[in-house]
């Protein structure tokens, strides 16, 4: 059964999980966490400053509206042609990282269907920051990975980390559940070698 449409905001128990190249915790951290879309988000101050802990998390609850949609939900070639909608919940987290020298802000939505299962149905976005200060220099995506020409004129790969986990759950299978959580986990990349990659490499812009 789908669930009914709320327009309330819900109390969300947001975790970020943040671990180095090795899986072992990234401890010290900082990182900027923005949710939902509100008409600010890609400022540089939406958002709240945060540290990762001994254990690699940053963690905070708080109130957000998280979206209702419909939307295609095909599990193989032959039922994306009979797809129906499914109604699903939806928030966007943005995370703004540093990497090669630089601040990008990464956001991705995650999707809870009403059958249970949480998804991410839409490529994650990077955006670097434009000359205004916001991060709104949208990175392209090209063959499954973003990258962007440093001012220095070397192309740098970004975001710096790959999400492995991205789940959105309600505390209780209520229709009207006012609680939810969010579990985000980011492996950090190796650092970004400036040397290794030459400004005329046929990576794309």
């Amino acid at each position: 059964m789908n669930q009914i449409p709320i327009t309330r905001p819900v109390r969300l128990d947001v975790q970020i999980t943040v671990l180095r190249p090795d899986k072992s915790f990234a401890v010290g951290v900082p990182l900027r966490v923005i949710l939902g879309t509100a008409s600010d988000w890609q400022s540089p101050s939406a958002g709240e400053e945060m540290v990762t802990g001994g254990d690699g998390t940053v963690q905070r609850t708080i109130p957000v509206l998280l979206a209702s949609k419909r939307r295609e939900v095909p599990s193989s070639f032959w039922a994306r042609l009979l797809a129906s909608r499914e109604s699903t919940r939806q928030v966007q987290v943005a995370v703004v990282m540093e990497y090669a020298g630089r601040l990008w802000l990464s956001a991705i939505t995650v999707d809870r269907r009403a059958s249970g299962a949480s998804l991410r149905f839409d490529p994650m976005r990077v955006y670097g920051r434009a000359s205004d200060g916001r991060f709104t220099d949208d990175v392209p995506l090209h063959d499954g990975s973003w990258h962007k020409r440093l001012p220095s004129g070397v192309m740098a790969s970004l975001p710096g980390f790959v999400i492995t986990q991205a789940t959105l759950d309600p505390e209780s299978p209520a229709v009207d559940n006012a609680a939810w959580r969010l579990r985000v986990t980011l492996q950090q990349w190796e650092p970004h070698a400036l040397s290794g990659v030459s400004a005329t490499a046929g990576r794309g812009a």
